[in-house]
């Protein structure tokens, strides 16, 4: 049995869509931090309360459907309007709650992994001190846009109610205006990064699939202007709410990509790989040298340095930038002087391991022996 009318059902089926495919993307971004990292953070609660709020959003769009949104003003019965009306009232709060814990979601995945040098961890907290006065503010303001509540779908009732439209278009310029940021805040860092090219690009492609939630931002206001000079909004009013839904939930999938990397790895091992050239060791003439020459190290002290690493630092993640070996006597002579598998060398400062998506390193008696094409390699794995 069908609902509303065939407008209303058409935006239902858009929203259905993308609500599905942001419930997939959180699913395994969730999966990937429980099970595959081991380390589920702030960052994913709050994606999965963002989920939470989208499938409230969905469901008030159900609601609106039901009670005949898409169908012309004068064809709708007033006890129908105002039911409909209700439903609409209480999804704008409940649409800014999902934007604002994504953005929220993504700033805190910010200052997990980006925030390397003073600076970038005072914008990153600049960032999120906005955005909670600026969520505040939102979601107050959405509840009680009309004094009292019940003059939103009833104009007849005495009170006051806020400028819808500007209202409306002043939240969309602010939810625009973060969405750039958010879109430019890692770039600094992805571009210092020390990856071949094929990966570094790859991975800022996946940060910069953010500009879709700007494009949806963008698309969701000229709907809201066309919605806001109607004569008849509960006819044009589809347009604006599916853009809302869309927008909601593409920001949901855009924070979750990053964080699937694991995942993706696992599924696709070469598309983050770096294609068999730099920070990957496993030619038994590649080792890292103790003794600042290029050969195997006699040192039997070094041979559980990698151990060492994940031990002392005791973390799945580490920053993209370098990570520091530990302050550990068995360590100390650690030159990190590496052969790449094409022949050519990179330099690291002493103590100091370059990183990117894998180091595997031999050490000791732990390197392997001619003819010893089974010994184990001991592998750090950067999440």
């Amino acid at each position: 049995m069908s609902i509303g009318v065939a407008r209303g059902r058409e935006a239902l089926v858009v929203s259905a869509i993308f609500t599905t495919l942001s419930t997939i993307l959180t699913a395994i971004r969730i999966y990937t931090r429980a099970f595959l990292v081991r380390q589920m953070g702030s960052d994913d609660w709050s994606i999965i309360v963002s989920l939470a709020f989208s499938w409230g959003f969905f469901g008030l769009f159900v609601g609106e459907t039901k009670y005949l949104m898409g169908e012309h003003f004068l064809l709708i019965p007033t006890d129908i309007y105002t039911k409909q009306m209700m439903c609409f009232w209480a999804s704008v709060p409940i649409y800014q709650a999902s934007l604002i814990t994504t953005k929220a979601s993504i700033l805190l995945q910010y200052r997990r992994v980006f925030s390397t040098t003073p600076r970038m961890r005072f914008a990153c907290w600049c960032l999120i001190g906005f955005l909670v006065v600026y969520g505040v503010w939102v979601f107050i303001s959405a509840w009680l846009n009309c004094i009292p509540v019940a003059k939103f779908w009833d104009d007849d009732i005495p009170g006051y109610c806020l400028n819808k439209k500007a209202l409306w278009f002043s939240n969309s310029g602010i939810h625009i205006f973060t969405d750039v940021l958010l879109l430019i805040y890692p770039m600094p860092v992805l571009r210092s990064l020390q990856l071949p090219k094929r990966q570094k690009f790859a991975i800022m492609g996946v940060f910069a699939l953010g500009i879709f939630v700007l494009i949806t931002s963008i698309l969701r206001l000229k709907s809201l202007l066309v919605i806001s000079n109607s004569a008849d909004p509960t006819y044009d009013n589809p347009s604006a709410a599916t853009w809302s839904a869309v927008e909601c939930n593409v920001a949901i999938i855009c924070a979750c990509l990053p964080a699937t990397k694991a995942f993706i790895s696992r599924l696709v091992p070469r598309f983050f790989s770096t294609g068999g050239n730099t920070y990957k060791y496993q030619s038994r003439s590649k080792y890292i040298d103790t003794h600042g020459g290029g050969g195997r190290s006699h040192n039997p002290h070094v041979s559980n340095v990698q151990t060492s690493i994940a031990a002392y630092n005791n973390r799945p993640e580490y920053h993209m930038s370098t990570l520091k070996s530990p302050k550990d006597p068995r360590t100390n002579s650690v030159d990190s002087k590496v052969s790449s598998s094409s022949g050519g060398e990179d330099q690291a400062q002493r103590g100091e391991i370059k990183v990117t998506t894998m180091i595997s390193t031999q050490f000791g008696s732990g390197a392997p022996r001619d003819g010893d094409d089974d010994s184990s390699v001991q592998n750090l794995v950067l999440k």
